[in-house]
């Protein structure tokens, strides 16, 4: 019998912490502590106060309890369990307004240009349970063959909120309603799966030194809080507010008088599918493994098809080309809450997405010899599927979720890693003895990126691709320089022709229009009518990665079996560039698209600029 209890109680507030209505801004915030509105001054790009959804506090507690218990019966080992598990997640999330200044002179005459304001907290108080059993029997078939059998079965039924705090939108009625009200009895329909496994060892030769494997088996994972919270954000357990000049001129929104000029913002709903069910991964595997000369060598395929996945889609996406009518444009006039407000964009959490993973992996072991360990890998896979997990809106079309398929963001084609450990062969004295020498090099080719334009006029939000009007650009990084100091600013990731980007559309400007050098093409006809582009989803591969980390590791006997070890650690020992990935939003003349303007990861983590430390670990 086992028992577990696991609690993490995490806040995160504002650096500046403020009484806002001692400082005369109407802005109507009730959480605590209190932050500035996030502030940003169009002209120079300058961005103060907030941060947006400050203060954020969560509290997860975590109950589980199982047992097994295995049985030994002639030939066979029969393992069997079961276990049940309960999550309490408490959580808010606060919203000290967004405002925006076109001008500096603007903003000291203290007249902005719009702001966003949500009134009431994202909370909650969700309750999240699962209960489980499985029972599994590996059967020794003679003195070479092995047979791993078993079975599976979760029970995981709809996440609740304990204090009645979820709302959703029924497309059915175009209403909004409480969970537990109207025909809404709980979040998602009761979810449960039997998960079977199947597995063999086969010793053909019989001397231990060859094994051939195979597995399959069917695996389900509980979806976290995320996918049904945001029910919590809702009206009315929020009221969005918003207030914008006509164009990007200033007008008279005004930080002391923001709470009573602003108006009634379209409503952005997000709700869950009633049918939305836990994702299922379905994985197999064939490998032979060979001992050769001290070293194991395998070889294997192994592959994996992932379905109902989580994916959220806009339900209420422009329903015609042009982007002027909405399937939803309001709620019903029969809706319990707020009948009759303007719908935007209505966020579906689906599980409707799907995924799949072939690759053939090669990996070599040399256990140790004379002091030398050696291990390295190579892998050549493919990933694809909808949207790698995403939890915002990134299908281009979401009437059509094939249209997004493509590499996952995570892919790497090829990827080698190699680990050596050997200890210096010098001996004599406590200085000669316990030197070792660690290497660690990786190098992998790089990954997708999902070409994109501001084009939101279809989709509601920026997921629109654009079109590919001739060959994908050619792949050549090249340095730009600082013009005085000479030094590498940036890097040009791909090149196209004079024009990389160009607008269709008869009224673009010239430098604008398309030629026979253009690559990609906004998604227009010439009449300026919108449409969903041919570029695939993750297209073009930027940067790869490599490393190599060193360690000088002195290990000295103090007394006893108490010893010191001093260590000398060097992270990226050749100090190798890793680029970050470049600008993907295609528009006309832009500067960014193309361009990388960061490496791959911040100083202090693996591909940043070297890195040399020292340690000391006392061990008794």
């Amino acid at each position: 019998m086992r028992a577990g209890y696991n609690r993490i109680s995490i806040s995160f507030n504002p650096t500046t912490q403020v009484d806002t209505a001692a400082l005369g801004i109407n802005v109507g915030q009730t959480q605590n502590p209190v932050a500035l509105p996030q502030i940003t001054i169009s002209g120079p790009g300058l961005n103060f106060g907030g941060p947006a959804g400050f203060p954020s506090a969560r509290e997860v507690t975590t109950t589980q309890i199982g047992d097994t218990a295995t049985y030994l019966h002639g030939n066979q080992v029969i393992k069997f369990g079961g276990e049940f598990r309960r999550v309490k997640h408490n959580s808010v999330n606060g919203d000290p307004g967004n405002f925006t200044y076109p001008s500096v002179a603007a903003f000291q005459q203290g007249f902005g240009s719009a702001l966003t304001l949500t009134l009431g907290g994202l909370t909650y108080n969700a309750f999240v349970n699962a209960v489980g059993a499985f029972v599994q029997d590996s059967v020794s078939l003679g003195s070479n063959l092995k047979l791993d059998v078993g079975l599976r079965y979760d029970y995981l039924p709809s996440p609740t909120e304990g204090d009645d705090k979820l709302v959703a939108f029924d497309p059915g009625s175009s209403s909004l309603a409480r969970i537990g009200s109207n025909g809404f009895t709980q979040v998602t329909k009761n979810g449960s799966d039997f998960q079977p496994r199947v597995g063999v060892i086969w010793n053909p030769t019989g001397d231990g030194k060859l094994a051939v494997r195979g597995a399959y088996a069917v695996m389900v994972n509980q979806s976290n809080t995320g996918y049904f919270v945001g029910e919590a954000n809702n009206p009315p357990l929020t009221t969005p507010l918003s207030g914008q000049a006509a164009g990007t001129a200033a007008s008279n929104i005004r930080l002391d008088s923001a709470l009573t000029g602003a108006g009634a913002a379209a409503l952005n709903p997000t709700f869950t599918d009633p049918n939305f069910l836990p994702g299922r991964m379905q994985t197999w595997n064939v490998n032979v493994e060979r001992e050769i000369a001290g070293t194991g060598v395998m070889v294997g395929y192994f592959g994996s098809h992932g379905d109902r996945q989580r994916i959220p889609i806009n339900l209420n996406q422009f329903a015609t080309a042009g982007g002027t009518v909405r399937p939803y444009p309001k709620l019903s006039a029969s809706s319990s809450i707020q009948p009759g407000a303007t719908l935007g964009n209505i966020t579906e959490q689906t599980s409707l997405g799907w995924s799949n993973y072939k690759g053939l992996w090669v990996t070599a072991n040399h256990r140790m010899t004379h002091g030398l360990q050696l291990s390295g890998s190579y892998t050549l896979s493919k990933s694809t599927d909808t949207n790698s997990y995403d939890g915002t809106l990134t299908a281009q079309d979401s009437t059509n979720l094939a249209d997004s398929v493509g590499p996952s963001d995570f892919d790497v084609r090829h990827r080698v890693a190699v680990n050596m450990s050997y200890d210096l062969p010098f001996k004599g004295n406590r200085f000669k003895d316990g030197w070792q020498v660690v290497v660690v090099e990786q190098a992998q080719t790089g990954n997708p990126l999902n070409i994109v334009t501001n084009l939101a006029t279809i989709t509601g939000s920026t997921t629109v691709r654009p079109d590919l009007i001739g060959a994908l650009p050619a792949i050549t990084p090249t340095p730009v320089l600082d013009p005085v100091t000479g030094a590498v600013t940036s890097y040009t990731w791909f090149t196209g022709g004079s024009n990389t980007v160009c607008d269709p559309r008869t009224t673009a400007p010239a430098n604008q229009q398309c030629t026979s050098a253009s690559v990609f093409a906004l998604p227009y006809n010439a009449a300026g009518v919108a449409h969903f582009g041919n570029l695939p989803r993750n297209a073009v591969y930027g940067p790869g990665f490599g490393d190599t980390d060193l360690s000088i590791i002195k290990n000295l006997t103090l007394q006893g079996s108490a010893r010191v070890q001093l260590r000398l650690e060097v992270f990226n020992l050749f100090n190798q560039a890793n680029l970050g990935q470049p600008g993907r939003t295609a528009t006309p003349l832009s500067t960014s698209f193309g361009v990388i303007s960061n490496t791959r990861f911040p100083t202090g983590d693996s591909g940043s600029a070297r890195q040399v430390q020292f340690a000391a670990k006392f061990l008794f």
